[in-house]
């Protein structure tokens, strides 16, 4: 299921069984000293992966690309700040890309949070659906599904991103890096309730996440396949 490992007579499989192909964005940030700088994107990947399980389809690689991250902000180094027109416009050429290999459904999930980010993001998915009714396209930030329960989610580093990671990457996270005292998000780049972070809130994270992500998008490619016009054509 990760596209650049498939030989072309697999991914043609895929489009001919299950054409929905996921989309990971994230990007390079600092995430406080006891986490690893790629944090947003690898959480995201490692859960779309688990989804990708559960629906079918692909998952492309990751893309480390973010806007309006710690750099801008407050100056942290080991953190990459593209610009917003940059991050639409390689938005919009992905899913260019994927609907002239023939995917149905696409769904876009966003590790990196930053509200000005996600807009960009999301632009250059409004772009790409005002040229194509097809393929149906959904995006969303990883944390956006535990949400419709009514479960947090979404942080800088914090309990929550800091947990995931320990379920997925225990090896990319050290508490122990943490100042003693109070964590202040300005100074230390993360989340003041960092330090409550444990891999078993992160696989309860997961879990929710798997939940309530899988039958939407199970409705996304149902609605993309049944509804599929005879006269689209791939690059038209």
């Amino acid at each position: 299921m990760k596209y650049e490992e498939m030989k072309p007579r697999e991914i043609n499989t895929v489009l001919r069984d299950c054409p929905l192909a996921y989309l990971v964005w994230g990007a390079h940030e600092w995430h406080g000293v006891h986490n690893a700088v790629g944090l947003d994107t690898l959480k995201a990947y490692h859960m779309t992966l688990d989804l990708c399980k559960a629906t079918g389809g692909v998952v492309l690689p990751p893309v480390y690309c973010g806007y309006q991250t710690m750099k801008p902000w407050m100056q942290f180094h080991h953190t990459f700040e593209f610009s917003k027109s940059l991050v639409t416009q390689f938005v919009y050429e992905h899913l260019e890309n994927l609907y002239d290999e023939g995917f149905k459904a696409i769904v876009v999930i966003m590790g990196h949070y930053g509200g000005k980010h996600v807009e960009a993001v999301k632009a250059g998915v409004a772009q790409f659906t005002e040229k194509h009714r097809y393929p149906k396209v959904l995006a969303m930030t990883d944390y956006e599904p535990a949400g419709w329960v009514d479960v947090r989610g979404g942080d800088h580093a914090g309990k929550n991103e800091t947990s995931l990671l320990m379920h997925y990457r225990p090896d990319l996270v050290d508490l122990s890096r943490l100042p003693e005292g109070d964590l202040v998000h300005a100074r230390d780049g993360c989340s003041i309730d960092a330090k409550e972070a444990t891999p078993e809130h992160g696989a309860f994270l997961v879990k929710t996440f798997l939940e309530q992500a899988t039958p939407k998008v199970r409705e996304l490619l149902q609605e993309a396949t049944d509804g599929w016009p005879s006269e689209v054509c791939r690059g038209e």
